[in-house]
C-alpha cells in the first residue's frame, strides 16, 4: 500500500509541480506588419499576361485590376471587404490587415491582390516553371475517387515530416524542388478530399552548411519561396495544421533535416536554445502562421529542454518522458500550464515500399495505444501523377501508394486522421 502511495506522489510531482517561467527569455510577437518589394515577375492567366507583380511577406501578388480583368472576374468594394464575383461564384476579401499574411496590399498607392487569394477560391492552380522565372494560372482537377465518409468514429493522427523549404540548394539534390511542392500540394489535397486532419513539422530556416547556402523564407523574396508559401498557405486552409521542426533542425556542419539542434550535445547556451525557440516562432508569426505544436528534431531533448519548450509551447510533438506513458497523448500541467504531449508509437514509413508500417499499426490497436505516426511526402513523389488537357492540369494519387495505402488501412480498423486539439 505504501509503495502504491509513494508512486501516485512521484506521479503527481512528476506531472503537476508547476515550474517558473521567469527563467526563460520572453516570447515577443513581431506584430503585423507588410513588407512589400517589386517582383516583375511574368504571370499568365487564362486572359492575359502580366509583369505587375510585388512580393508581399514572401506571397506573390498581382496588380488588382489586371488581376481581375485577367482571370475574367468582377469586384465590387463594399464597406470592409471586396467580393469577387467568377462564373464559378463569388468570395468576399477582406480589405483589413488582420495578419501578416497578405490579401489586398497597397505597393506604391496601388492595390495588389494576393495571387493565391485570387484564384484559389475559383478552382485555378498556380504553376510555376522549374527555373522559378514565370507562373501560369490554369484550371486543375483531380482523378483522386474521394471518400470523406469512409472510416469509423476513432481517432489516428499523422504529421508530414521536415516540410523545408531547400528548392534553390546549389547542387541540385533538393528534397522540395518546384515539381515536388507541387506534389506536396496534391498530397494535402488528397487528404482534405477524403476529410482528413493532419499536421506538418516545418522547418524554418533550411542551412547547408557545405554549399555555404541558408534560405529562410521569411526574409528571401524570390519566385521559389512564393511558391512553397502557397503551398503551405494552402495546406493551413485544408485541414493542416502547421508546426515547428526546430529552428534549423540541425548544428555544426550538418544539413537541415539530418543533424539534430537541441539534446545533450548541443552546442548552443542555455539562452541561446531558448533564443532559437524564439525565432522559429517569430518566423512563423512574420509569415501569418501560428504554429499549433513545436517538434524537437529526431525527437532529441533533455527533459530540461522539454520544460523549456513547454514554456514557449502548448503542444509538444513527442512521448512524455515516462516510460509508463510512452504510448498515449498526455497533458502535463508542470510549467504551470496544460501542455499537450503528442506521442507516434506507430513510427513511419522509412522507405518506398516499406510495409513494417503496418505491423506498427496492428500493435498500436490490438495494445491500445493511440494511432499515431509521421510521414514523409517525398516517399511518394514517383506516384502522384500529373498531365494536362485542354488548358486543364491533372492530377492522381496512385491507391498502392504509401500514404493512401496507409489510410484505407486506418479506416479498415474504424479509424481516420483527425486534429487532436
Amino acid at each position: 500500500m505504501m509503495k502504491k502511495i509513494f508512486f501516485s506522489v512521484l506521479f503527481c510531482l512528476m506531472v503537476c509541480v508547476p515550474v517558473s517561467a521567469e527563467e526563460y527569455l520572453q516570447y515577443t510577437d513581431p506584430g503585423i506588419s507588410y513588407n512589400t518589394q517589386y517582383a516583375g515577375v511574368s504571370v499568365q492567366f487564362p486572359n492575359g499576361v502580366t509583369t505587375n507583380t510585388v512580393y508581399c511577406n514572401g506571397r506573390l501578388c498581382v496588380d488588382l485590376d489586371e488581376g481581375i480583368e485577367f482571370m475574367g472576374a468582377e469586384i465590387t468594394q463594399l464597406e470592409y471587404a471586396y467580393r469577387i464575383t467568377t462564373d464559378s461564384g463569388s468570395v468576399f476579401l477582406s480589405n483589413e490587415a488582420a495578419s501578416n499574411r497578405p490579401g489586398l496590399v497597397l505597393y506604391n498607392n496601388e492595390p495588389y491582390i494576393s495571387l493565391y487569394e485570387l484564384i484559389t477560391p475559383f478552382g485555378y492552380e498556380m504553376l510555376v516553371d522549374s527555373s522559378c522565372t514565370y507562373v501560369r494560372v490554369m484550371k486543375y482537377n483531380s482523378s483522386v475517387l474521394a471518400n470523406a465518409a469512409a472510416g469509423g468514429e476513432n481517432n489516428a493522427y499523422i504529421r508530414l515530416e521536415d516540410i523545408s523549404a531547400d528548392g534553390m540548394k546549389p547542387d541540385g539534390t533538393a528534397k522540395y524542388s518546384v515539381s515536388m511542392l507541387e506534389k506536396l500540394k496534391y498530397t494535402a489535397e488528397y487528404l482534405y478530399l477524403n476529410g482528413q486532419e493532419y499536421y506538418f513539422g516545418w522547418i524554418p530556416v533550411y542551412t547547408c552548411p557545405s554549399l555555404n547556402y541558408t534560405n529562410d523564407v521569411s526574409v528571401y523574396y524570390n519566385l521559389y519561396n512564393s511558391y512553397f508559401l502557397y503551398v503551405l498557405d494552402y495546406m493551413t486552409d485544408h485541414n493542416g495544421h502547421l508546426g515547428l521542426h526546430g529552428y534549423t533542425h540541425q548544428y555544426g556542419s550538418d544539413e537541415s533535416g539530418d543533424g539534430y539542434e537541441w539534446g545533450a550535445s548541443t552546442p548552443y547556451s542555455e539562452e541561446e536554445q531558448q533564443q532559437r525557440m524564439i525565432l522559429a516562432k517569430q518566423t512563423a508569426a512574420k509569415l501569418g502562421y501560428e504554429p499549433e505544436f513545436f517538434e524537437f528534431p529526431h525527437y532529441g531533448a533533455t527533459d530540461s529542454q522539454l520544460k523549456m519548450a513547454e514554456n514557449y509551447f502548448d503542444v509538444v510533438y513527442q512521448s512524455y518522458p515516462d516510460a509508463s506513458m510512452l504510448y498515449q497523448i498526455i497533458t502535463t500541467v508542470r510549467s504551470g500550464k496544460n501542455v499537450l504531449y503528442v506521442t507516434t508509437p506507430a513510427e513511419y514509413v522509412r522507405f518506398k515500399r516499406d510495409t513494417s508500417i503496418y505491423g506498427n499499426i496492428d500493435n498500436c490497436v490490438n495494445n491500445g495505444y493511440v494511432l499515431s505516426m509521421y510521414f514523409h511526402p517525398v516517399i511518394d513523389e514517383d506516384n502522384i501523377f500529373i498531365s494536362e488537357y485542354n488548358n486543364v492540369r491533372y492530377w492522381c494519387y496512385e491507391n498502392e501508394a504509401a500514404l493512401p495505402a496507409i489510410l484505407n488501412y486506418i479506416r479498415n480498423y474504424g479509424y481516420n486522421f483527425r486534429a487532436f486539439n
